[in-house]
């Protein structure tokens, strides 16, 4: 199995295709198996999978789990495959990765997608599902996370079952620290120094996120939003073709395609 070392941390990591590449990144703890439905995009580009520290088939109980760390162990991932420029797909609290990884890395990154993506965390409800999440956490309760996330993600019980294994082998008091550091994650004040072109992927009935479309509007240069019908949240495992689709279409009608 193929893993980035870096001092004392080992990053799991897939990839599938060529062409322009695109690297995936994830929730806390829900590991590549979060895009098990994206692989059909690698008919037309390299995807890069990987499991983000304390996730999956990673180094668990690291300290090294923050939004600023991932950003730089995925540019040094990056870096070993010979990546220059990168298209980066975050997913929910991964978009933090994303927008952290796009600031600090901007001769690095071609374009940006954000799928139910947030630049902090400032309304009441999505505090909230942080502060449970928190709370959750340092509780020890992996078993009711991996309940929840894995039904809330996918129907097939083979499917369910897949995730909620990666979800039991997290370590809660690392997890606890990764939601903290992610509820304390603020880009708003210099998203306008973003300059590539950016997707935003929300879905329809996801009343938490629309707060979040604002600020987004107003510093990103360069911003498509699409709304996708019929999902809340989960619009990579619960609305995949459709999903796909709209990230193909939005790469190649920006000339991000390397042919």
């Amino acid at each position: 199995m193929p893993y980035f070392q870096e001092n004392d941390v080992k990053l799991y990591y897939e990839t599938d295709g060529e062409g322009t590449p695109i690297v995936l990144l994830h929730p806390p703890v829900m590991g590549h198996l979060t895009f098990r439905f994206q692989r059909p995009l690698a008919k037309h580009f390299k995807l890069i999978f990987v499991d983000l520290l304390d996730s999956g088939r990673s180094t668990k109980h690291s300290s090294a789990a923050n939004v600023t760390e991932l950003a730089r162990l995925t540019h040094s991932l990056l870096k070993k495959l010979n990546v220059k420029k990168v298209i980066v797909l975050g997913y929910s609290n991964g978009g933090s990765i994303a927008q952290e990884f796009a600031l600090r890395y901007p001769g690095s990154t071609a374009g940006m997608i954000l799928i139910g993506g947030f630049p902090e965390v400032s309304s009441f409800l999505l505090k909230k599902e942080f502060e449970l999440g928190i709370w959750a956490a340092g509780k020890e309760l992996i078993s009711l996370f991996s309940f929840v996330l894995s039904r809330a993600h996918f129907t097939s019980h083979k499917e369910q079952q897949e995730m909620a294994g990666f979800i039991k082998k997290a370590d809660g008091e690392t997890l606890k620290r990764i939601y903290e550091d992610g509820m304390n994650y603020v880009s708003t004040d210099r998203l306008a120094q973003i300059k590539v072109p950016v997707l935003l992927l929300y879905g329809k009935r996801d009343r938490y996120m629309r707060t979040y479309l604002l600020p987004f509007c107003r510093h990103l240069a360069d911003l498509e939003i699409v709304i996708v019908s019929e999902v809340a949240h989960q619009v990579p495992t619960k609305r995949p073709e459709e999903c796909n689709q709209i990230i193909k279409s939005w790469l190649l009608r920006k000339k991000l395609v390397t042919m």
